[in-house]
């Protein structure tokens, strides 16, 4: 659904979870904190952040790819998301939580990606 129409303030806060989230995975890059055999890799580009809804209630950045271990991840939060990082990863059409409560990697996403 390009250029959804936003409620406020329900979407300062949906769009705000997904930023958290997404925050807090290039702070984990950064802080040189990702789990052994992961190498994720957001691309900068210095625009504003398109963040998009789908039909299906799924938020996400469009114009920031992420890459693990060299090949594209798509990071969404549902509409309405509740706990505090509710990232999910899909790639090859599996659907992964990234995070668990306190913000640190989830096994079945270091299962799913390690090399």
């Amino acid at each position: 659904m390009d250029g959804y129409t936003r409620v406020i303030p329900r979407d300062f806060f949906n769009e705000a979870k997904l930023l958290k989230c997404l925050g807090q995975l290039a702070l984990k890059i950064l802080d040189c904190q990702l789990p052994e055999g992961i190498k994720i890799e957001i691309s900068e580009n210095g625009e504003p952040f398109d963040i998009q809804l789908t039909g299906d209630g799924l938020l996400f950045i469009s114009n920031y790819e992420t890459l693990i271990n060299d090949k594209r991840v798509d990071f969404f939060t549902t509409y309405n998301a509740k706990g505090p990082f509710p990232l999910l990863a899909y790639y090859d059409e599996i659907e992964t939580t990234v995070f668990d409560e306190n913000g640190e990697f989830t096994n079945e996403f270091i299962e799913g990606f390690k090399q």
